[in-house]
């Protein structure tokens, strides 16, 4: 074969995959082709048929984020973060992820979804940070996280504390808007 003969039937079978894929893409971003409706009639979100994909919520349902002002008798009273509050009714139906209704307590940060005033799930966030221990005073510490932001931690939660120059990722919850009440330290090798 010569090179003439090989180099044509790559650049034939570029130009026919290159079509081929236009037309796949084509396809794909008509919402109203068979195949895309089939594709998501097969192809379920990450997270199982009928649940979507994550960060995109159905019709109708909100986000409430900001700290338990109260709960009593299937109410939820959240302070949002952007002011004012929501009073938000629970049921046997609402999920809890990383605590219960019985266990939420006053400045507690949460982030719920909400349909027609009805929570559909509520979310106790943990809060993450990576870095340097730069100082330790008894069970207060400070982190400087890679990105250089100064955080404040409050390690009176764990047995084995860090020591300052000690590289740690630690997993805890927001306790006054500005220091982790920290649960869990790993260490990191230096």
């Amino acid at each position: 074969m010569s090179k003439r003969t090989v180099l044509a039937g790559v650049l034939l079978a570029a130009v026919g995959l290159g079509a081929g894929g236009l037309a796949i893409a084509e396809q794909a971003a008509s919402a109203d082709s068979p195949g895309s409706a089939r594709a998501a009639e097969h192809r379920p979100g990450p997270r199982g048929p009928g649940k979507g994909h994550p960060g995109k919520f159905a019709e109708g349902v909100t986000l409430v984020v900001g700290t338990v002002k109260s709960v009593e008798n299937g109410k939820l009273v959240v302070t949002k973060d952007g002011g004012g509050e929501a009073t938000i009714t629970t049921d046997g139906s609402t999920r809890f992820r990383g605590g219960e209704l019985s266990g939420l307590k006053q400045g507690q940060r949460v982030a719920v979804r909400v349909k027609d005033g009805k929570a559909l799930g509520v979310a106790v966030p943990k809060s993450h940070a990576s870095g340097t221990v730069t100082s330790v005073d008894g069970d207060k510490a400070v982190l400087i996280k890679t990105d250089g932001l100064q955080v404040n931690l409050d390690l009176s939660g764990v047995s084995e504390k860090p020591k300052s120059g000690d590289l740690v990722v630690v997993t805890g919850t927001v306790s006054d808007g500005k220091t982790i009440k920290v649960e869990k330290v790993r260490q990191l090798p230096k």
